[in-house]
């Protein structure tokens, strides 16, 4: 029977011959954090940082991509635009802003 993982509250059982999912121990051996997600870190500064001069500072996470486009989107700015600032596709924009609308 194999072993559950160390992290608590993990459900998975732990990598054969390891303590740990692989999940976890992939964040832990990328970020040093088993419960380090990029959809749960976002920094409001670099977010402001990133409207105010329409360019992305190095090392934005996947959310506050996603942070910077709606706000964007607030200013009136274009799917094409947002999509060159946030390295994405402007499909993945015109995503962004269909999910914001059933939200609502």
């Amino acid at each position: 029977m194999p072993r559950p993982c160390r992290i608590d509250g993990c459900p998975d059982a732990a990598a054969r011959h390891k303590t740990a999912c692989h999940r976890h121990r992939t964040r832990i051996r990328r970020y040093g954090d088993p419960h380090f997600t990029t959809w749960t870190v976002a920094d409001e500064t670099d977010i402001q940082i990133a409207v105010a001069r329409r360019e992305l500072p190095p090392g934005m996470t996947r959310l506050e991509r996603r942070l910077v486009g709606e706000q964007l989107t607030r200013r009136g700015a274009s799917a094409t635009e947002i999509a060159r600032i946030a390295g994405v596709t402007p499909r993945t924009v015109v995503r962004w802003r269909t999910t914001e609308r059933k939200a609502a």
